[in-house]
């Protein structure tokens, strides 16, 4: 009996030894975890964050605490103008304070840290983009998965993630331009996985004086909506570049004036639409803006980083682009939106 048994537990050990190990996720299956992975996984660690663009280059460093599903605290160490200032976002309120100011601007949230896909749109994501595994990496001694988001109309990887093995969080991603030059990147070090965060953290400091943010409409994925809701004949793009689509819409309140303001996607990048047909051009007065045309009609575009903002008017309407894509391609859907 006792012989029985022996050989009965090297029969189990010898099986579990061979037997095959479970097979990796699909690169878009593991996609689709990593981009819902905040919302389970509670971390503290620093961030940097990194911008290029043409004319200059940002770098920013935080530190950032995050309780799943949807509380989050960053404290900026760099640069130096924005050391000691936070954000804090509770569910869908954001609260940045200025500790120089003694401020704390109150206002909807507009980013959700780790995001991927614009606006989460995984669906436009997927019609856009091939999702492939590139060879494992590490960071900081952990082991990741490499994922390639390969543009289908250009060929061109556009998103490199480094996705945590372990967790499926992402640790690293970085964003290429249309000629393959690096445009962003955002890296996750030091990082410290631990559901021990104190709901404190997550406070408004007392005694600050709270001011609201932009005003803003509540954003609908009913563009066609959005527009008609405007309280003006609205202009739409008649030209977009290959797979960005309307993806949502709102009106926000610039200087009192309602603006339509309207986003397209590819699921990656993002162009931002603003108009309204009152005399409430973007201010441009805190930025060096170089002149330009958009179909004849003057106007003046800005670089910061990896994003462009172009401005312009028709004679009865003001319009701003917005996004991360070269200066042709947002003069070529400003010149479509022209009647």
């Amino acid at each position: 009996m006792a012989r029985s048994s022996a050989l009965l537990s090297l029969a189990a050990l010898l099986t579990s030894a061979t037997a095959a190990p479970a097979p990796a996720p699909s690169a878009a299956d593991l996609l689709r975890d990593a981009m819902s992975a905040p919302q389970r996984i509670s971390y503290v660690a620093e961030v940097q964050v990194l911008r290029f663009g043409t004319q200059r280059s940002d770098a920013t460093l935080y530190r950032v605490e995050h309780r799943a599903p949807d509380m989050t605290r960053r404290w900026y160490l760099a640069p130096q103008g924005l050391y000691g200032d936070s954000i804090v976002t509770r569910g869908s309120m954001t609260y940045s304070v200025d500790v120089k100011r003694q401020q704390v601007v109150v206002s909807p949230d507009e980013d959700a840290d780790q995001q991927i896909a614009a606006r989460g749109n995984l669906s436009i994501l997927m019609a856009n983009y091939n999702v492939v595994y590139a060879p494992d990496e590490s960071i900081d001694g952990r082991g990741v998965h490499v994922v390639l988001l390969n543009n289908k109309y250009t060929g061109q990887t556009t998103m490199r993630l480094h996705i945590d093995a372990a967790t499926h969080l992402v640790l690293e991603r970085q964003q290429y331009g249309s000629n393959g030059s690096p445009i962003a990147q955002t890296l996750i070090e030091q990082i410290r996985y631990t559901n021990a965060i104190p709901i404190a953290v997550f406070a408004i400091p007392a005694g600050m004086h709270q001011v609201s943010g932009a005003a803003r409409g509540p954003e609908s994925t009913d563009v066609a909506h959005v527009i008609s809701s405007a309280g003006f004949p609205a202009l739409v793009p008649k030209y977009l570049p290959e797979g960005f689509s309307p993806i949502a819409g709102d009106v926000v309140s610039i200087k009192g004036v309602p603006t339509l303001h309207l986003i397209y996607s590819d699921g990656i990048r993002t162009v931002s639409l603003f108009q309204n047909e009152k005399d409430a051009a973007v201010d441009l007065s805190h930025y060096r803006a170089i002149a330009t045309t958009v179909a004849d009609h003057p106007a003046r575009y800005v670089e910061e980083g990896p994003t462009t903002l172009l401005a312009w008017a028709d004679g009865s309407r003001h319009f701003a682009l917005v996004g991360e894509l070269s200066l042709a391609e947002l003069e070529k859907i400003g010149a479509s939106v022209l009647p």
